[in-house]
This record gives C-alpha cells, sequence and structure tokens, in this order.
C-alpha cells in the first residue's frame, strides 16, 4: 500500500467503486476474499460490500461471528477455520458457519480488522481471508497488521462519507475544515475513557499521527490543510494535557492497551 493507493481511494464517488478499489489493494497485498460488514447497534440495516455473497446463504450477516467476537476491541483478530481452535467460546453453529464459509468459498485463513465496536451506533468492521493454512497465513501477516488497520480506516470514513452524503444531497462536502464535518458518526467510535475529550476529527488526526504520518500527509489524507492540522494538534495536546505528539500517542498507545469496557459494551 502507497499514496497513490489512498488517492484512489479517496477519488472513488460511490461506494461500488470505492469496494472495488478496495478490492484490488487488498488482492495486492495478498487477500483474495473481503467482507466489509457494518450494522446497527441493534443488528439491523446491515451495509455489506463483499466478494464472498454466498458467504451468508447458511446464516444471516447480522449474526456473523465477527460482530460479536471481534468487535470488543480494535485488537486484530485472525479468522477462519484454520484458527478455530483459538476461539472455543464459539456456539456449535458459529464454528458450522465458519467451516461451512471455508468448504463453500475457500475462505480458511483471515484476520479481522474492527472499525467501529459494540456499543457505538454503528460497528463493524473488516475481515480479509485467503486460502492459506495457518502458518503460512501467520507469515504472509505479520508485520502488516498496523498498515492493514490504517487502510481499513480510511476505506471506512471514505465508505461513511459517501453513505451520508447520499442519504444527505443538501451536505456541503467543499468545507472540510468544519470541525466534525462529515464526521458526525466518528472513525473510531466510541472512543476509550481517555480520549472522550476529543472531537471524532482529533480522534482521526491523533490515530493518524500514530502511524507515523507528518502534518502534511494527515493534511492529505484528511482533505484539510496542514494549518488546520496544527491547529487540530494543539487542540488534542491541550485536551490530554500534554506537550507533544509523541505524548499524546503515547496516551492513545495505553488507552488502547487497556480498553474501558463499559465505554465498548
Amino acid at each position: 500500500m502507497d499514496w497513490t493507493d489512498i488517492d484512489s481511494l479517496e477519488r472513488c464517488n460511490s461506494t461500488d467503486a470505492l469496494w472495488a478499489q478496495a478490492l484490488q489493494i487488498f488482492a495486492t497485498m495478498g487477500f483474495d476474499y473481503a467482507i466489509y460488514l457494518t450494522v446497527e447497534g441493534d443488528r439491523s440495516h446491515p451495509h455489506i460490500h463483499t466478494n464472498l455473497p454466498q458467504i451468508y446463504e447458511q446464516l444471516p450477516s447480522h449474526r456473523d461471528p465477527f460482530l460479536d467476537h471481534c468487535c470488543n476491541s480494535y485488537e486484530p483478530q485472525f479468522t477462519g477455520a484454520e484458527f478455530l481452535s483459538d476461539h472455543p467460546y464459539l456456539e456449535a453453529e458459529e464454528m458450522a458457519f465458519i467451516r461451512g464459509a471455508s468448504a463453500k468459498t475457500g475462505f480458511r485463513a483471515g484476520i479481522a480488522i474492527p472499525v467501529r465496536l459494540q456499543g457505538s451506533d454503528r460497528f463493524g468492521g473488516f475481515n480479509l481471508g485467503t486460502a492459506r493454512s495457518r502458518d503460512s497465513f501467520i507469515t504472509h501477516v505479520t508485520g502488516k497488521t498496523d498498515s492493514l488497520r490504517f487502510l481499513c480506516l480510511i476505506i471506512h470514513r471514505r465508505m461513511e462519507e459517501l453513505r451520508q452524503t447520499a442519504s444527505s444531497p443538501a451536505a456541503n462536502p467543499s468545507e472540510p475544515d468544519a470541525e466534525g464535518a462529515g464526521f458526525d458518526r466518528p472513525l473510531i467510535a466510541p472512543p476509550p475513557a481517555a480520549l472522550t475529550r476529543l472531537s471524532p476529527r482529533e480522534r482521526e488526526v491523533l490515530y493518524l499521527f500514530s502511524q507515523g504520518l507528518t502534518s502534511k500527509e494527515c493534511a492529505a489524507v484528511c482533505k484539510i490543510s496542514p494549518h488546520t492540522v496544527s491547529e487540530y494538534a494543539n487542540s488534542i495536546y491541550r485536551k490530554l494535557n500534554v506537550r507533544n505528539r509523541v505524548e499524546a500517542i503515547g496516551v492513545l498507545a495505553a488507552a488502547e492497551r487497556t480498553p474501558d469496557r463499559n465505554t465498548q459494551l
């Protein structure tokens, strides 16, 4: 993944075009299968994009084990039949669904990338899979999880923007510098308790900082000016009572290591 990939995602003007571009990027990263699934907090109104539509013939999407077992923290988790032994808490129906998906589609080993947690208005994320064996898949994704999570967050943010624009034709997307413009549903939500003072846009900027992006790169991803990124950064430091970017990233890292269960569930 490079900045050309991100730019191609930002240029998509429909959710279908965005998903087609996302599938191309996932394929270049060695993932044969991809599922993007979000639902309302009560499991209604599923929003699905996948190149495996047949996977939900056996079990409806709102009962996908991914939603129950992978969306309680932002930590990526291994998925697929090759990793069933790692998840003894799964019920018989859930195990049958995963085994059936493997037999029917070839999705043997994958990785779940949550972008929203249970308890938010909408929650869900991505499940990216391959036909690889367990050991081969672990080797394949080693060292790639941060870039995968970043990519998924970008796709999710753009998907939400396009969906909001489609449902609110009167919205003015030409004002990206307005606080929270296009982000009434946070990119990362709900936030750990330590970050509740930050706005959705501030949390996104902080996450991008944690991935090593410069202010100029953050501005390009968020479609705002570098000056506006600096203003968000100063607001972040003030709200978190820290002096600089390194200390702010430390607060984020500590919050993600010890998630607030009451916030998530």
